[in-house]
């Protein structure tokens, strides 16, 4: 029964009936309570949706019924670095966790890379994000798709904020060129960035 309820709930998705989605979820809760994914599943609808409050309590219910979920752990990291709500300690060890458990997804590095710099942690910070440029960026390559924009944008601030300026100035002008092929949310705030050097 799951099973055709999962499926029933990515139809809704792909014909963007977020809410009917979202009813098939708690449906499969209510069969299986003990299951994390449709708790992580409705925190990324409500995430897209910008219901950030409901979606980070969807991933907290994910991690508590499975402190492996690295998908919800990663989202919740994610979700106290860019909205300030949260504790950005906390957003670490999540972010930690998940890059341990999956140490080859640009995702889950960018994401570690974003905490530490939102905690102005930038040698950290261009750390990790040079690991999920790199990464990216190779399979980027292999997959011959795009490179992502964010993740340059990511490296850009970080290294902004660490004080190298010359190499600061080149990841947002890569940014800003892959925004063409890869756009990303902060594209303006790149601009604007890049203005200041």
């Amino acid at each position: 029964m799951p099973g055709r309820l999962l499926a029933l709930a990515a139809l809704y998705i792909q014909s963007k009936q977020e809410d009917r989605a979202i009813a098939q979820y708690q449906r499969i809760i209510s069969l299986r309570p003990e299951n994390s994914t449709p708790y992580t599943l409705i925190g990324m609808l409500e995430d897209q949706r910008k219901n950030f409050d409901v979606a980070a309590d969807n991933y907290r219910k994910a991690l508590e019924k499975d402190p492996n979920s690295v998908i919800a752990a990663n989202n919740l990291a994610w979700l106290y670095a860019v909205t300030g709500k949260g504790n950005l300690d906390e957003a670490v060890r999540l972010a930690q966790g998940a890059v341990q458990k999956n140490p080859n997804v640009p995702g889950f590095i960018d994401t570690l890379g974003w905490v530490y710099y939102k905690k102005n942690l930038h040698t950290a910070a261009v750390e990790q994000l040079r690991k999920a440029v790199t990464l990216n960026e190779a399979q980027s390559r292999a997959t011959n798709s795009a490179p992502s924009a964010t993740y340059h944008y990511h490296l850009g601030m970080a290294l902004k904020g660490k004080g190298d300026k010359e190499e600061s100035r080149r990841e947002l002008e890569t940014a800003i060129r892959l925004s063409d092929k890869s756009p990303f949310a902060d594209l303006e705030d790149a601009k604007k960035a890049l203005a200041t050097l």
